[in-house]
């Protein structure tokens, strides 16, 4: 299997997990995928991944790691892509979705 087979493979099958509410086994495999995307020197495929990491700890109620997972995605996206596409506007997006949830509980 290539290295672009397995990444996907992994981060479709955290997300299943997350979807599944067995976010530990989400957290592990998509950290697997982290790594390989990382290794790959793939800044888009890390972006991608790292926004899904910050989504589950999002779930988690881990706020602040979703909080630097989101902020590290957006930065790898904008490093491999720029700011004008649809990866990096859902990472914004989540970011302010995460950023309001903050302010919203504080209030």
């Amino acid at each position: 299997m290539s290295l672009l087979k397995k990444l996907g493979l992994l981060n479709r099958e955290g997300m299943k997990a997350c979807n599944a509410g067995r976010n530990d086994d989400a957290l592990f495999q998509l950290t697997q995928a982290g790594q390989l995307a990382s290794s790959m020197k793939s800044p888009l495929h890390e972006a991608k991944v790292r926004n899904n990491i910050g989504l589950v700890h999002q779930i988690s109620g881990n706020m602040d790691e979703a909080l630097i997972c989101f902020r590290l995605a957006e930065k790898s996206a904008v490093e491999g892509a720029g700011t004008g596409t649809s990866l990096h506007a859902t990472i914004v997006r989540n970011l302010s979705r995460l950023k309001n949830a903050a302010r919203d509980r504080a209030a």
